[in-house]
């Protein structure tokens, strides 16, 4: 038996958009990019989007405006793309995992606070904890926010599973 990795959802309307940018002036900027990034900005509620290439390239860049380098720690879930990992590892930095809630499939704040402490202990507290929002299912950020403040980390939420997902 196959598996497909994935198994995407490709209309007539999607083939025609994309041909029509291919044939336009404007291949990775202008207004189609500027639409779209409105768009998005709308749809999650925010002020900014940015495109980029893909979420890889995204979090890449989220982790390098965090000042992630050579000696830090990033920490994220194991349920996870190797993106989350890669984009620290891209910046020089260490790459650690918090274990999941199995209830929810994301990161434990129970356990990332048991991780902080013994992190705390031994002078190797992350720069940055990246929870991931998996299939949808938002992570349970205040508590991870509360750690955060209390810690001093930077959060990165990787929510390429949950574009326009809420929280509570």
């Amino acid at each position: 038996m196959k598996i497909p990795y994935a198994r995407q959802s490709i209309n007539k309307a999607d083939i025609k958009a994309v041909v029509a940018i291919l044939q336009a002036d404007w291949l990775t900027q202008g207004p189609a990019i500027e639409r779209f990034e409105k768009a998005v900005a709308e749809y999650s509620g925010v002020k900014y989007a940015v495109a980029v290439s893909s979420a890889t390239a995204a979090l890449h860049l989220a982790c390098l405006a965090a000042g992630l380098g050579t000696g830090d720690y990033l920490w994220t879930s194991p349920n996870t793309f190797v993106a989350s990992a890669n984009s620290g590892l891209y910046c020089g930095s260490k790459v650690d995992f918090v274990d999941i809630n199995p209830k929810t499939l994301n990161l434990s704040p129970k356990e990332l606070k048991i991780k902080l402490e013994a992190a705390k202990g031994a002078g190797k507290l992350p720069r940055v904890v990246m929870p991931v929002h998996f299939a949808g299912q938002s992570c349970e950020m205040e508590q991870i926010a509360r750690l955060a403040s209390e810690y001093k980390f930077e959060v990165i939420e990787d929510a390429s599973h949950a574009i326009g997902g809420l929280y509570q």
